[in-house]
């Protein structure tokens, strides 16, 4: 689940929260979906074609490039409507989300 409101993405598994994480998000001009989205593709080393930037531990959300992935999370910063997760929970969660998991987007957390 991402909330973009409180700058969060929580892991649910069972029912049980296992992971959380502070994110980056798009911008205004690009904002970041919301949604239930299923992940579409899993990809280690990432290359977007239209940023020529590179995406770790890519996620795919949707046919038009959102995804969740690897990034520099810091103050002030924005994505093109991805969802950056720093590099280190981006590989602890690459290793536990699998193609067809849901991704809730929402402005506001609710219980899973």
């Amino acid at each position: 689940m991402v909330d973009l409101k409180h700058q969060i993405l929580s892991v649910f598994r069972n029912g049980d929260e296992i992971g959380t994480t502070v994110i980056l998000y798009g911008m205004p001009s690009k904002p970041t979906p919301i949604g239930a989205f299923p992940v579409l593709e899993k990809s280690e080393r990432h290359r977007s074609s239209l940023y020529d930037a590179q995406m770790p531990y890519m996620l795919r959300l949707t046919g038009d490039g959102v995804a969740i992935h690897a990034s520099h999370v810091r103050r002030a910063a924005a994505t093109h409507g991805c969802i950056g997760v720093p590099p280190q929970f981006a590989m602890w969660l690459f290793a536990r989300i699998r193609v067809g998991d849901p991704v809730y987007i929402t402005s506001t957390m609710s219980a899973a």
